[in-house]
């Protein structure tokens, strides 16, 4: 719409999509579909969490990097890798949108350079 020019002047109609299953696993469907019911849950959890985080990347001296890992533990963990400047590493992680401006600020504060922020499209989490 902004594209051409156009913009809403009223809502007529607001909806949303919801999954319904049964609380037995695979009651009364056909076990040609079966296969199917996680692998749709699966990929709307999936793009769920991408809404909700981002992918956040930076490099930090080894020294600071116990205060650096208290504001991006990660969902389970960070990945840490070194980097090939001695005492230096980068750390990889997810962080939920809502904290990222704050988390970067601390970040910055804690001695980490290059820090990137990376949109998520999509992923697939431990629920």
């Amino acid at each position: 719409m902004r594209a051409a020019g156009l913009h809403a002047i009223h809502t007529l109609l607001t909806s949303e999509a919801v999954m319904i299953t049964s609380r037995q696993p695979h009651a009364s469907v056909t076990p040609e579909l079966a296969p199917l019911i996680p692998l749709i849950k699966s990929r709307f959890a999936g793009v769920i969490a991408a809404k909700r985080y981002v992918y956040v990347s930076y490099n930090i001296l080894r020294e600071n990097l116990a205060a650096a890992l208290v504001i991006t533990p990660g969902r389970r963990a960070p990945t840490v890798s070194p980097l090939d400047e001695e005492g230096w590493v980068a750390v990889s992680a997810m962080v939920e949108k809502k904290r990222i401006a704050t988390a970067m600020d601390e970040l910055e504060k804690t001695g980490a350079e290059d820090i990137l922020i990376f949109a998520l499209d999509n992923c697939r989490v431990g629920i």
